[in-house]
């Protein structure tokens, strides 16, 4: 009598046995990914477990994608840069905007600022360089989005997209923050209360537009019909 034991089920054969089961009853793919996400399954072990499945039916692995990593590291690249570059042009407007306010409205108790001058022309050399090759980047990756659908679930864009949104979170609490503690103090001026807003319309519009941009679905694709004209 063998006293072998069959090895403990791990979670994903569970998951990969569910999967079987609900498919051999009728249960669309799409229904039981769905399910299994709203129950609470992470989305990378759901799509793991059907990878599986389907290795399981077809009797060979799924392909490897031809330059995987080398394309993750282009998109990685691109996404750094072009999340860097967007941070030197908005730092470059949000200053110009501050050099406004001083002159517009002056501290008489400070009027020390530098030189104006200088300070004009290098926020204005960053602007000219960094808005274009931020415009180029962002052009180039939604190319990519638009043609490979599967980008759009890319940890490199969700990893790299979140922790931008994640500094401008915490730049826009700041302002709040030095907002309320001027105004708690009775120390709030016209010429800081500006500049804060300053900040926070920058600010607001990055979260507003990359809050937006990440939960963008892929556009669906019309399958062409053999034989339609």
């Amino acid at each position: 009598m063998s006293t072998d034991l069959p090895p403990p089920p791990d979670s994903r054969s569970e998951l990969v046995q569910f999967i079987l089961l609900a498919r051999d009853r009728g249960t669309s793919d799409e229904f039981i990914s769905r399910l299994l996400r709203d129950y609470g399954w992470p989305s990378r072990e759901v799509e793991r477990a059907f990878f599986e499945v389907y290795e399981g039916l077809l009797g060979r692995p799924i392909p490897t994608p031809r330059g995987g990593s080398g394309e993750l590291a282009r998109d990685a690249f691109f996404y750094l840069l072009a999340f860097v570059t967007l941070g030197i042009w908005l730092q470059a407007l949000g200053e110009m905007a501050f050099i406004f306010i001083n002159h517009l409205i002056p501290d008489s108790l400070n009027n020390y600022y530098g030189d104006p001058s200088w300070q004009v022309a290098f926020a204005l050399a960053r602007l000219i360089v960094a808005y274009p090759v931020y415009l180029g980047l962002m052009r180039q990756i939604n190319y990519d989005l638009a043609a490979h659908c599967e980008k759009h679930f890319s940890e490199v864009r969700k990893v790299l997209t979140y922790l931008t949104l994640l500094i401008a979170t915490i730049i826009a609490i700041g302002a709040v923050i030095a907002f309320l503690t001027s105004f708690l103090r009775g120390e709030l001026t016209l010429r800081f209360l500006l500049k804060v807003l300053v900040v926070l319309v920058l600010d607001g519009g990055v979260l507003w537009y990359y809050f937006d941009w990440i939960r963008r679905k892929p556009a669906p694709k019309r399958l062409r019909v053999q034989g339609e004209g």
